[in-house]
């Protein structure tokens, strides 16, 4: 009896894992199936390899990347807004609103990510005008240290800018993906992601820029097929700011339930 039941839990385990790997399989297959929902051609400075990845590389087993992105000051995030995601809005002529709002447990969404577009656009543009107010600063007291200081501290940051950070940018978010796709048609430029955001109240202060939010993205690391992983060998892990990388052409695709994979990668 014994081992009838030791022989019927086996098999028990057995099914089980089969029928997850099966359901597994049959979601990749249903996301990559037809077209893909968006597919954007992604450089070094919107990829880094997770932290603890790193072990994994010395059993040989997966490599991965993971979306870098950014959502600066999340502008877009208005008290409408927030109803439209389902969160409540308290009265904001309440003392205690700020705690209202906080305390509020964070909701599955679906992000909008650009790439190379408006938004960060907009950074490049005040990493500018931040320079050229620095340096009009230094014109006026040419010998004043402080300032050469500042100057060369908004040089670096243009820079960086320019050639290191993510332009991959979090600019919308909602909860019916159909819409979000009309609104933001370009395939190309414009990603969604699964997520989930908890609202923060900011500066205390309702209006644009008077809240903040945390984000958890979902399905934001990418499974390197084993032919590629030779371009991101000397990557280091979670080094994206630090690390001098080789310049590299990744194209990835996002499918029906919104989840990516790598169709190529290359040096440039």
């Amino acid at each position: 009896m014994n081992l009838w039941n030791t022989r019927r839990r086996l098999w028990l385990g057995l099914g089980l894992i089969l029928l997850s790997n099966a359901m597994a399989l049959a979601g990749v297959y249903y996301n990559r199936s037809g077209a893909p929902e968006s597919s954007l051609t992604l450089s070094e400075r919107e990829l880094q390899l997770p932290y603890g990845d790193w072990f994994q590389r010395e059993d040989n087993s997966a490599v991965r990347v993971q979306l870098l992105w950014r959502h600066g000051q999340v502008d877009w995030l208005s008290a409408d807004k927030l109803r439209a995601l389902g969160f409540r809005v308290p009265d904001f002529s309440e003392d205690d609103w700020p705690r209202r709002l906080n305390r509020q447990l964070a909701r599955p969404v679906v992000l909008v990510l650009e790439l190379d577009g408006p938004a960060y656009q907009r950074h490049v543009q005040n990493a500018d005008q931040a320079l050229a107010e620095a340096e009009a600063r230094v014109q006026s007291r040419p010998d004043d240290q402080e300032l050469q200081r500042q100057r060369d501290s908004r040089q670096q940051q243009l820079v960086q800018e320019q050639q290191r950070d993510s332009r991959l940018f979090l600019v919308d978010a909602g909860l019916d993906a159909r819409a979000l796709r009309q609104a933001y048609p370009n395939r190309q430029r414009y990603l969604l992601l699964g997520g989930r955001l908890k609202p923060h109240a900011g500066s205390g202060k309702p209006g644009p820029g008077g809240f903040t939010a945390t984000i958890s993205p979902e399905h934001a690391q990418i499974t390197v097929p084993h032919a590629l992983r030779e371009v991101f060998v000397d990557w280091q892990q979670g080094g994206a700011y630090r690390e001098e990388r080789p310049r590299v052409r990744v194209q990835v695709a996002f499918g029906r339930r919104h989840e990516p994979w790598m169709l190529d990668a290359s040096r440039q």
